[in-house]
Order: structure tokens, then C-alpha cells, then sequence
């Protein structure tokens, strides 16, 4: 609806003067350009950090590998390899 054909529509509602009619016409614009502001604007740009994980040990990777190996999860050769690996 445009503008002019809304302001009539206000006007014959009965006691809205000049000034109020003013006043609602540029809040309404203002919303009408806040709406257009919203499409048209640039896309806020998201940024990951990704906190740095601390450092394993290598006391660490031998005990995880222990506890595999004591629970069955690695057999005694797997542990070896995985063990060797850890030491290089």
C-alpha cells in the first residue's frame, strides 16, 4: 500500500492531525528501511578459535597404550608396534 494511499486512510480515521501523521509516516519508512537494511547488508563473517589441545606426553601415550594393552584391546605385538611408534 503506498504511502499516500495509507496517509488518506489515517486521515479519515478521525481525529489524527498533521504532526501524527508525520510522525507515522516516518516510523513507517524507518521500518521499511530497516527491512531493506537487513537484506542488503553484508553477512557477518563467523570466526572458529579453536582452543590449541595440550600437549601428550609421552609418558602419557605409553600409559594409554598399557592400559589398552592390560584390557585386552591391544595384543602383546600390537603393543609393541604401537609402542615403538610412540618412541620415535
Amino acid at each position: 500500500m503506498p504511502l499516500s494511499m495509507l496517509s488518506t486512510l489515517l486521515l479519515l480515521m478521525g481525529n489524527i492531525g498533521g504532526a501524527e501523521l508525520l510522525i507515522i509516516t516516518v516510523l513507517l519508512l524507518a521500518l521499511i528501511l530497516a527491512g531493506i537494511w537487513r537484506l542488503l547488508r553484508p553477512a557477518k563473517h563467523t570466526v572458529i578459535v579453536q582452543q590449541p589441545s595440550a600437549p601428550v606426553s609421552l609418558a602419557d601415550e605409553l600409559l594409554k597404550l598399557q592400559q589398552l594393552y592390560e584390557q585386552g584391546v591391544l595384543t602383546a605385538q600390537e603393543f609393541e608396534e604401537q609402542k615403538k611408534r610412540v618412541l620415535r
